[in-house]
C-alpha cells in the first residue's frame, strides 16, 4: 500500500517550504521531498551567498575609492578564501535554520530523494510509493546554457561555481547581460579580475527600459569592466592556453580571450526526472502549462516558484507557494497577485523597479505620464558622494495614480519599497508629493518626480509613454 499524505510537495526551497507550511498550519499531513542539497536556490546558490560576497566587494571598493571623502586606506589586502569561508558559514546558518523550521512541524515529513510520478496520483521516492489528493511542484530552476559551438568542449563556469571558487582567474569573459551577469561582473572585477561582458541584448538588463542598462554599462566601464552589447556568438575555441570567444560585435568579427568563461544567461524550470507524462502534465516551450490558479493540466498538481516560470524571485516563490498549497488542498480558489512585484539587482549603483516600465506601457498601449530626477541633484546624495543614477516615475494621466517607479542609484533596494507601499494603496503622485520626507535623505528623491507629475496631471496633460 502506498504511504498516504494530504499534500505532497516536491522541492524544499522558498516555494516548497511555503506550501508545506500553509498545509501544516491547516492541520494537514505533508510529505516534503527534496532531491538535495536541502535549502533551495535562494539559500544555497542565489540570494544569500551572492549578496554576502557582494558586500565584501563593496567594502573593498569603498576602501580604495575614499580619497574624495578625505580618507586614504593604505595596504588593503583581499583575502578571498576568507571571504568565501564567511559566505559558507552564513549559508550553513540559513540551511540549519530552514531544517529546524521543518523539524519543528510534526505534520511535515521530510523525505530526501528524487521523486517521479508513476501515474496521476502517485509518486515513487527511494523505491517507496506515495500518494495524496494534491501535489505542489516546487523543483526550482536550472541554469540555461546557450547553444554556442565549442562551449561545452572548452568548458565554462556557471553562477553556482563562481560562488565557491577561491582561485580567481586573471581574465574572465561573462556571457550574459542580466541580473546574475551584472552582479557577478562587478563583484569579480572589484576582487581584481579583468572582466569582459558579452551579451546578445541591445543593452544590459534587456528586460528593463534602455536608459537603466546603458547607464549601468557606463558605470561598469568607469571601473574597467568591458561591456559589449548586440553580440552574435559564433564559437568558443582556444588560443594557446586562453579560451577564445569568436563573435560579431559592432558589425566586425572580434575574438575575446580569457582564462575562464562564465555563462550567466538565465535559468529555466527544472523538470528533470519527474516523469510528467505519467501524471498527464503538459509542458510548453517555456516550462509547465499552468492556469491562473497555478494548476497544471493534471487538476491535482499545482506549481510554484521558479518552476512555475512566472518570476524567478524568492518573495514571489513564497507567495506562489502559499497560493499553490492552499489551492491544492481546497480546490482552485486563489490566484497569485503579480500587480506589485519589486525587482532588484544588487550592482553598485543598484537597480530596483516596481510596476509598469515605460517599455511595458508602450507595449500595452497604456497612456502614462513619466518623469525623471537625477541623484546628482539630491542633497543627501551630494553629501555622501553617491550621485550616480536617477529615478523614473510613471503616473496615470487621468487620476494621477502611481503606476510604476524605477531607480538606479544608492539605496534603491530599500527605497523601492516606498513605491511598493504607495502602489499597494493605489496612492496618487499628488498624495506622494505632499507626504513629509525627512531632509536630507535619499528617500526625498521620490518627491521631485511626484511633484512634477502631480502638476502635469492637474494641467490635464496626456502623453503616451
Amino acid at each position: 500500500m502506498p504511504q498516504a499524505f494530504d499534500l505532497i510537495v516536491i522541492g524544499g526551497g522558498s516555494a516548497g517550504f511555503a506550501a508545506a507550511r500553509v498545509a501544516s498550519d491547516l492541520g494537514k499531513r505533508v510529505a516534503l521531498i527534496e532531491q538535495g542539497p536541502f535549502g533551495g536556490l535562494c539559500i544555497l546558490r542565489g540570494c544569500m551567498p551572492s549578496k554576502t560576497l557582494l558586500r565584501s566587494a563593496e567594502i573593498a571598493h569603498e576602501a580604495t575609492h575614499s580619497q574624495e571623502l578625505g580618507i586614504t586606506v593604505r595596504e588593503m589586502k583581499i583575502d578571498y578564501p576568507a571571504i568565501v569561508k564567511r559566505k559558507d558559514a552564513i549559508v550553513k546558518s540559513f540551511v540549519d535554520y530552514r531544517q529546524e523550521e521543518v523539524a519543528r512541524r510534526p505534520l511535515v515529513t521530510r523525505i530526501d530523494g528524487q521523486a517521479e510520478f508513476t501515474d496521476e496520483r502517485h509518486m515513487r521516492v527511494n523505491g517507496e510509493l506515495l500518494t495524496a489528493p494534491g501535489f505542489v511542484l516546487a523543483t526550482g530552476s536550472r541554469i540555461r546554457i546557450p547553444n554556442i559551438p565549442g562551449l561545452a568542449e572548452q568548458g565554462y563556469l556557471t553562477s553556482d561555481e563562481t560562488l565557491s571558487i577561491t582561485d580567481l582567474p586573471q581574465r574572465l569573459i561573462i556571457i550574459g547581460g542580466g541580473a546574475i551577469a551584472c552582479e557577478a561582473s562587478q563583484h569579480l572585477a572589484r576582487m581584481g579580475v579583468s572582466v569582459t561582458i558579452l551579451t546578445r541584448g541591445p543593452h544590459l538588463l534587456s528586460g528593463e527600459d534602455p536608459d537603466f542598462g546603458r547607464a549601468l554599462a557606463g558605470y561598469f566601464q568607469e571601473e574597467g569592466i568591458t561591456v559589449k552589447t548586440g553580440v552574435t556568438f559564433h564559437e568558443v575555441t582556444r588560443h594557446g592556453r586562453a579560451k577564445m570567444v569568436v563573435t560579431t560585435t559592432e558589425e566586425r568579427r572580434i575574438s575575446f580571450h580569457g582564462d575562464e568563461l562564465l555563462v550567466a544567461t538565465g535559468r529555466v524550470p527544472n523538470l528533470d526526472g519527474l516523469n510528467l507524462k505519467a501524471a498527464r502534465i503538459d509542458e510548453t516551450a517555456d516550462g509547465l502549462a499552468l492556469n491562473e490558479w497555478l494548476q497544471t493540466t493534471n487538476p491535482a498538481v499545482f506549481a510554484a516558484g521558479d518552476v512555475a516560470g512566472r518570476y524567478e524571485l524568492a518573495h514571489v516563490a513564497v507567495h506562489e507557494g502559499e497560493v499553490a498549497g492552499a489551492n491544492a488542498l481546497r480546490g482552485a480558489r486563489r490566484t497569485p497577485d503579480y500587480r506589485i512585484v519589486p525587482r532588484v539587482i544588487f550592482t553598485d549603483p543598484p537597480f530596483a523597479r516596481v510596476g509598469l516600465s515605460e517599455a511595458e506601457a508602450r507595449r500595452l498601449g497604456r497612456p502614462v505620464l513619466s518623469a525623471r530626477y537625477p541623484y546628482h541633484d539630491l542633497g543627501k546624495a551630494i553629501c555622501t558622494g553617491q550621485t550616480k543614477g536617477f529615478i523614473t516615475m510613471l503616473a496615470d494621466p487621468d487620476n494621477g495614480e502611481l503606476l510604476g517607479a524605477g531607480l538606479l542609484g544608492a539605496g534603491a533596494p530599500e527605497l523601492i519599497h516606498e513605491a511598493v507601499v504607495a502602489m499597494h494603496h493605489r496612492t496618487t503622485v499628488g498624495d506622494l508629493a505632499v507626504i513629509p520626507h525627512f531632509h536630507p535623505t535619499l528617500a526625498e528623491i521620490f518627491t521631485y518626480p511626484a511633484e512634477e507629475l502631480a502638476a502635469r496631471v492637474m494641467a490635464g496633460e496626456r502623453h503616451h509613454a
